[in-house]
């Protein structure tokens, strides 16, 4: 962590200020800038509560889905259950999360298809793995978009977990489908493509030697829509 000293000028007491960590800061989907805490423009970000479960309950991981949400058959092929948007439009900037699961620096987490990747520091990283559905909260159950255009949810960092945030508002029955965000993707070393710099969504290439979310499916697939992109207006 880095930090700079402001030393009174009275006697000898001084005070150490942390500057923002990378992982401190949120993003406004509408004003594209990055803030910490408040957006200037539209104020504090909302963040979606689970249902409450305690961990240890052998189907917690739904049982925390929040209103307005349910788990069913996905409709990528072959990706078993998905998240579904039930109630009315989710608004772009919505916030979920935290990611649930155990956590673990064992590499072997990669391997479970449920796992995210959390930096700790330069060259320091654990694993969030979702797989124990009794540890895990619903969030476990969406799967990854196949292409930018069925995005609708972006994956990040902030404070040490793992948040989703829509990236366009969803439209009710369309299923939640997420993939990297930006800055989540360049801390694990994903370079952007000229696809991803024009659309202004997130990056579909899985980075090679980190885990992350079982897709279900290959990038280059163009099967139909789960749902159609919409808006920002919803229409």
């Amino acid at each position: 962590m880095k930090r700079y000293s402001l030393r009174e000028r009275k006697g000898h007491v001084y005070q150490e200020v942390s500057e923002p960590q990378d992982d401190d800061y949120l993003y406004c989907q509408e004003c594209q800038n990055f803030f910490i805490n408040s957006c200037d423009a539209h104020g504090p970000p909302t963040f979606v509560k689970d249902s409450a479960v305690e961990k240890g309950h052998a189907n917690r991981s739904a049982l925390t889905l929040p209103p307005g949400l349910s788990i069913r058959l996905s409709g990528i092929p072959e990706a078993g259950l998905g998240v579904w948007n039930e109630a009315s439009h989710l608004p772009l900037g919505l916030h979920f999360g935290p990611y649930e699961g155990q956590i673990t620096d064992d590499k072997e987490a990669v391997n479970s298809g449920y796992s995210w990747l959390i930096t700790k520091g330069r060259k320091s990283y654990e694993y969030v793995d979702g797989k124990d559905t009794s540890l895990a909260n619903w969030m476990r159950y969406v799967n990854c978009a196949r292409h930018y255009e069925e995005q609708n949810l972006v994956a990040f960092q902030y404070h040490g977990q793992i948040f989703y945030r829509t990236c366009q508002v969803v439209r009710p029955g369309c299923e939640l489908l997420v993939w990297y965000g930006d800055e989540y993707g360049e801390k694990l070393g994903i370079r952007m493509t000229e696809e991803r710099k024009v659309s202004g969504k997130c990056g579909l290439t899985p980075p090679r030697g980190h885990p992350h979310r079982d897709c279900h499916g290959k990038a280059s697939e163009r099967g139909p829509g789960v749902c159609p992109p919409s808006d920002p207006e919803g229409t």
